[in-house]
């Protein structure tokens, strides 16, 4: 298909004269899109730490109509400016909100501003249109929740503040230091101030938890339901975790208890899976810790046992040294207590000039408070090891661990062990 070819004349004085406005109608306009593209760009990119205020007065001059550079220009006369100056921070502000009056960020700072110049009032009705125009995030309820805390709203204030940390996280910690500096002393104002939200509630127990306020923590804790409890596991499994650190044990019982399985409970005084008929080793925190080391293969045997259908069995190809026997199980007991332990012993092929033992060390301090024999050399039917122990004054939880002491010193530098040894049936009892 031929194609035509249209020939314009420019000969013409109207046409000559139509094609030189529209040159320079389109010249105009690319000046001026330059300009702003240099002005809105310096903009974007221009470092408000630098307080380079000559930079943002160019960027406004060549983006006069743009609001970013405006925005900027507030930025730096709101950092550099002393107070009695603030008024041209606030203009250059409201200039850019004028400009782009949709945008929650410029309303956000010219909030921020009203309030550093003294002026609540209309601090509160920027910050509430920046709330208005992005209801999702998290930075305008917290700003506008911050003002409103400084004005002694504080009803107002929290249901601001848990909107910004239920859309931010990372503010959650911030608002529970504010909620405990304000209502420290009374429970149920603490309560209210967090909210009604089960997962608020248990994070704010750990956070009390952390700052030692251990009753209070845990009154919060208790007042959620058992459901409530439970869906929150892992804030449970925290506060345990700093209830242990802080030699709480039967505080890090109670609350184990809230979260774990009822198969997994901890009872006080009591050793859980004394005959390892649950195969939990590793899995509880009130249970039995078992690792294998190089050399030592330690788990559960269910071809031998003392009474049930299992017990622990701990199997030694040990040539030069072994440090540590990695078997034990934390117990929330009683202080001042005296306790009778039992367990049994047996052996096969066991040679070593250091068998295993069953130690009770108090789980706060480390201090053995007894010790058993050693588990007997060579090929030995179950045999009963007891003991009687007495916990201290401020005791809450005892350590039942297996342990080997070394053999080795200067002249023999080496302490080996080989063979087996089984261990069923471990229990303490409370004396009456």
């Amino acid at each position: 298909m031929p194609q035509e070819l249209i020939h314009i004349s420019v000969r013409r004085l109207p046409v000559r004269l139509l094609t030189l406005v529209l040159l320079f109608v389109a010249g105009a306009g690319s000046y001026y899109a330059l300009r702003w593209y240099i002005g809105n760009t310096m903009a974007e990119y221009f470092n408000t730490t630098e307080n380079n205020l000559e930079v943002a007065r160019t960027a406004v001059s060549l983006a006069p109509d743009d609001p970013l550079p405006h925005w900027r220009i507030a930025q730096v006369s709101q950092r550099i400016l002393p107070l009695d100056q603030q008024h041209h921070a606030i203009v250059s502000y409201e200039k850019a909100v004028s400009l782009s009056p949709n945008d929650y960020r410029f309303r956000m700072a010219l909030g921020r501003a009203y309030e550093q110049a003294g002026d609540p009032a209309r601090a509160e009705e920027a910050l509430r249109r920046a709330v208005a125009l992005a209801p999702s995030y998290s930075y305008p309820h917290w700003y506008l929740g911050n003002l409103l805390l400084r004005n002694a709203r504080y009803d107002e204030a929290f249901a601001e503040l848990r909107i910004a940390s239920e859309a931010d996280v990372e503010l959650q910690p911030q608002l529970f230091n504010i909620v405990w500096q304000i209502h420290n002393g009374d429970p149920e104002a603490l309560k209210n101030a967090v909210g009604q939200s089960p997962v608020a509630r248990a994070k704010f127990a750990l956070y009390l938890v952390t700052q030692k306020r251990f009753e209070d923590g845990l009154r919060l804790w208790n007042g959620l339901s058992s459901d409530e409890r439970i869906a929150n596991r892992d804030t449970g499994e925290s506060m345990i975790t700093n209830l242990r650190g802080d030699a709480k044990y039967h505080d890090a019982l109670k609350v184990w208890n809230d979260v774990a399985p009822e198969k997994y409970h901890a009872e006080m005084g009591e050793v859980f899976d004394g005959s390892f008929e649950e195969n939990v080793a590793g899995g509880t925190v009130f249970g039995w810790q078992v690792k294998s080391a190089p050399q030592m293969q330690a788990g559960i045997d269910v071809d031998k046992s003392h009474g049930g259908g299992r017990s622990l069995r701990m199997a030694f190809r040990v040539p030069a040294n072994l440090e540590q026997v990695n078997v034990a199980q934390l117990i929330a007991v009683l202080p001042q207590t005296e306790y009778d332990f039992e367990c049994y012993v047996s052996t096969e092929k066991l040679e070593t000039g250091s068998a295993p033992q069953v130690q009770i060390l108090d789980a706060a301090s480390s201090a053995v408070l007894a010790s058993s024999p050693m588990a007997p050399g060579g090929t030995n039917d179950w045999n009963r090891i007891n003991f009687t122990f007495k916990t201290g004054e401020t005791t809450q939880g005892v350590i039942l661990k297996i342990v080997r002491v070394s053999c080795s010193n200067e002249e023999t530098p080496v302490c080996p062990i080989f063979g087996s040894v089984w261990y069923d049936d471990f229990s303490i009892k409370r004396r009456s």
